[in-house]
């Protein structure tokens, strides 16, 4: 055991497992960040449905005026209740595999970024040193890899998320998801 600057005792082993293969050690960078962004998308999904659908054909925007009032949404729970009707209850799920897929390869790039960054910049410093600018230059790092992957699926989220609504606004049905594209 040796002591850090703050007094606080340290078990050198414990900053790295050496009998641990590399390549385990990457998917044990990799994996919490896939499975964060798979609970991240399927707990949330249906609050960021809502909210899209609120936000572009809720009552008093512009995608709403001029639509008869039972196209409008109201509120959050209308928007639930219509949609449950309309399109079925799963419909809230509208959308969700650009960004599961999107999240899992976000996160998957950005936890090891970030571990990858800071290591780089830590270099030579004393084990267990807190550094505030050396985390959030590998905070930088990270987001800025994962904004790569983040912008075009929230592109792609966006548009499914509301194409029930708006073919449904324009009085044409269909079951097609690549109407949600044109």
């Amino acid at each position: 055991m040796s002591c850090t600057a703050g007094g606080q005792a340290m078990n050198e082993t414990l900053m790295e497992v050496e009998h641990t293969p590399p390549v385990h050690k990457r998917v044990l960078d990799i994996l919490p960040g896939v499975s964060g962004g798979v609970a991240r998308i399927m707990v949330g999904q249906p609050f960021d449905t809502i909210k899209t659908r609120l936000q572009v054909l809720g009552k008093g925007t512009i995608g709403a005026a001029g639509m008869p009032p039972e196209m409008v949404y109201t509120s959050g729970l209308d928007v639930v209740r219509k949609m449950a009707k309309a399109e079925g209850a799963l419909s809230l799920y509208k959308g969700t595999v650009a960004p599961l897929l999107g999240n899992m390869l976000l996160l998957g790039i950005h936890f090891p970024t970030f571990h990858k960054t800071r290591s780089y910049l830590e270099a030579g410093d004393a084990p267990g040193a807190f550094t505030p600018w050396k985390i959030l230059a590998a905070g930088a790092a990270a987001g800025a890899a994962g904004s790569v992957v983040s912008s075009p699926t929230e592109l792609i989220r966006t548009k499914m998320q509301v194409s029930g609504g708006l073919i449904r606004a324009a009085g044409v049905w269909t079951k097609s998801w690549r109407s949600s594209f044109n």
